[in-house]
């Protein structure tokens, strides 16, 4: 039977802590305690030193502040998603919207130098009101000023590539006018004829502006920092309606026919 003394409890506490169990712990400053021995592993034990511990990488609410580097392993990246609207290659488009609203543009502001100032064998603004006149217009003179400024402006503005979608929706509602004019005269209307005027120049035109309402004018415009540029969206849409509105006002109470309604004197459309 053995007895337990005090002093055999003082030796098995001193062996227990004479004992040096190496802990798997990195040497972050490279040359720790376990070092010294001349010991080339990574094991060591040595912790900080009370009070020299830095916990402002901490968060208030005890996380890990994740927006400092981490001491070790890959650092986490980050892929930004594409913006919707970068411009890609588009190949010869933007030289191809650029002729069109080159070649559209110019003749229309032509016809608006016609009718206001009577150059390439125009009528003026006398002319113009006459025929706005005899197609049963009410202020006439006002809507010839109107119709042949809006013309001059928008087209210069289409050669540019300026506020492209409300240049061509104000073009494209001219043009419409000028359908309904023509629908509504006593003149036999040929779509396509080689001796007088026929509709296919108008339809060419409208053919034309809607074009460029839905593709946008390209990146060789003024207009090439906008959306519109190169994915016009809905913008398109919205001039149709509101220069369809502005047109529709127009015909109602300042002439006030019908020109989709056949009559006596309307014109009959033939094909040639």
């Amino acid at each position: 039977m053995t007895s337990s003394k005090r002093g055999d409890d003082d030796a098995r506490t001193e062996i227990i802590h004479d004992v040096d169990y190496p802990l798997d712990v990195p040497n972050a400053q490279g040359a720790g305690a376990g070092s010294r021995g001349g010991s080339g592993d990574g094991a060591t034990t040595a912790f900080p030193a009370a009070g020299r511990t830095d916990y402002s990488q901490f968060a208030e609410s005890g996380g890990y502040d994740v927006s400092s580097p981490l001491p070790f392993g890959d650092q986490p990246t980050t892929i930004a998603p594409a913006s919707r609207d970068t411009i890609g290659r588009r190949g010869t488009a933007d030289f191809g919207l650029f002729v069109l609203r080159l070649a559209v543009g110019v003749l229309l502001a032509m016809r608006g130098l016609q009718k206001l100032f009577g150059l390439f064998g125009g009528p003026g603004i006398d002319g113009f009101t006459q025929t706005l006149t005899d197609s049963g217009f009410d202020q006439a003179r006002i809507l010839a000023i109107a119709g042949g400024a809006v013309e001059l402006v928008a087209g210069v503005m289409l050669v540019v590539g300026l506020a492209t979608p409300v240049a061509a929706a104000g073009l494209l509602g001219l043009i419409g006018l000028g359908i309904a004019i023509r629908l509504t005269g006593t003149d036999p209307i040929p779509v396509l004829s080689d001796t007088t005027r026929g509709l296919e120049v108008s339809i060419l035109y409208a053919a034309a502006l809607v074009t460029l309402l839905f593709s946008g004018p390209g990146r060789w415009s003024a207009d090439r920092k906008w959306a519109w540029s190169h994915r016009p969206r809905f913008s398109g849409v919205v001039w149709v309606i509101v220069v369809a509105v502005i047109a529709g006002l127009v015909w109602y109470f300042l002439n006030g026919t019908n020109p989709l309604t056949s009559s006596a004197d309307s014109a009959p459309v033939t094909a040639g």
